[in-house]
């Protein structure tokens, strides 16, 4: 998990506590003591998974995005002409876009 998503998902337990008038326990959890509670732990585990799907999306976006992915003049056609869109449905199944079963 990454920091990031930690980070992400103290603020969503703490704003649902926040919401139930419980600020005590929104400030613990804002301050990193409640790391343990079901709700951190819940959101952590769902953003920590968004997070890696998103990543995966990102990386196949630049690929698709670099001019050379669909130069013509490589040797054997573009990248592009043998990729057939393997890169988007690895990374929309929610692996590497370079993912080769094979």
């Amino acid at each position: 998990m990454t920091d990031l998503a930690l980070s992400q998902a103290r603020e969503l337990a703490a704003a649902f506590f926040e919401s139930m008038r419980r600020q005590d326990l929104a400030l613990m959890v804002r301050a990193g003591a409640g790391d343990d509670f079901p709700e951190v732990a819940t959101a952590a585990a769902l953003l920590s998974d968004l997070s890696e799907r998103a990543v995966h999306q990102e990386e196949a976006l630049r690929a698709y995005a670099d001019r050379e992915f669909w130069d013509d003049d490589l040797p054997g056609g573009s990248l592009a002409l043998h990729d057939r869109g393997q890169m988007a449905r690895n990374a929309l199944a929610g692996k590497s876009p370079f993912y080769n079963c094979e």
